[in-house]
């Protein structure tokens, strides 16, 4: 499906699902088997159903979101990564400290030009989120969703993540200002996993 309008919904101006869709394609390609269609709907968010709608619609880092969903942080696993030059782009997947179901599988595009060389080891690392860093640093920062989205069970989105569930998925691309500068491109998608 490479529409972006919701079925059953009226006729909306599809140059915003349009950029949507190019965000993403942009976000993923870098990464290898990124180059694939995506598959999603651009959605309001009085269209995202719970547990997706309280994870997703929030000017939070998700880290601290699914932190407080689960009663416990959250892990990061790095799936594949990209460095060029001051962009680094890495495919990601959340976990719940200990163990238990994927949270959130994610993209994200750092420009490094806009973060400080201990900030940027920290995340090269590996070892911890992007929320958790950039608060433990107490980088100045404001998240902006740009988009909310519905991805199909088993669509080309969700199939790169590695994701063989039977229901539609919702996430949401951002973008996260350091000291006021668009450093920081997203995509993150959550799974609802129960609680």
């Amino acid at each position: 499906m490479s529409t972006a309008t919701p079925a059953g919904s009226a006729v909306r101006n599809v140059e915003p699902d349009a950029a949507a869709l190019a965000v993403l394609r942009g976000l993923c390609a870098p990464l290898p088997g990124g180059d694939f269609q995506p598959a999603c709907v651009v959605v309001q968010p009085n269209e995202i159903p719970q547990p997706a709608d309280a994870l997703l619609v929030h000017h939070e880092h998700m880290t601290e979101v699914l932190h407080r969903r689960y009663k416990k942080p959250v892990d990061v696993a790095v799936l594949d990564e990209h460095l060029d030059g001051e962009r680094y782009t890495r495919k990601v997947r959340l976990n719940p400290v200990g163990g238990g179901p994927v949270v959130e599988w994610g993209v994200v595009r750092l420009d490094f030009k806009f973060m400080d060389g201990e900030v940027r080891d920290e995340i090269l690392a590996k070892r911890s989120p992007l929320g958790a860093i950039l608060i433990r640093h107490n980088v100045h920062r404001r998240i902006k969703p740009r988009w909310f989205m519905r991805f199909p069970a088993r669509g080309p989105t969700l199939s790169w993540f590695g994701d063989a569930g039977t229901e539609p998925l919702y996430g949401r691309i951002g973008t996260i200002y350091c000291d006021d500068e668009p450093a920081i491109e997203l995509l993150e998608i959550v799974t609802g996993a129960p609680a």
